[in-house]
């Protein structure tokens, strides 16, 4: 299956959602900050990255700034999760192409599953 990299302090919902990928047969990295986020996404390469908006320290936002500008993480998938912002207030702040998407939390796992599959074959063709 994929690579994906899940970015988010909150760690209930990295413990779900890293179980559940990891069931499906994906590889899971996890990172708890922006900072720990950038570093992982260099060492892995991931395919997917899951990204929580709001974090302490740098935000969602700025650690997608980051990931666009170097060039292995430039095109790869994001997926935004919030409970806080809604699909305009991130979407106004990083994302204008097809490569991002967002689900709202708590997430709906079958939604995240279908998202998930979905952007990975977006990625491949």
């Amino acid at each position: 299956m994929a690579k994906i990299l899940l970015v988010d302090d909150d760690f209930e919902i990295v413990g779900v959602v890293k179980d559940i990928l990891t069931k499906d047969g994906h590889e899971v990295e996890t990172a708890s900050d922006a900072a720990q986020g950038m570093q992982k996404a260099r060492e892995m390469l991931p395919e997917l990255i899951i990204l929580d908006f709001h974090m302490p320290g740098a935000s969602g936002a700025h650690l997608f700034e980051n990931l666009r500008r170097n060039p292995s993480s430039s095109k790869t998938p994001v997926i935004f999760m919030s409970g806080e912002a809604s699909q305009e207030d991130i979407f106004s702040e990083t994302c204008e192409s097809g490569d991002c998407c967002f689900l709202p939390k708590p997430v709906d796992i079958k939604e995240l599953r279908r998202v998930i599959n979905k952007m990975l074959r977006e990625k491949s063709v």
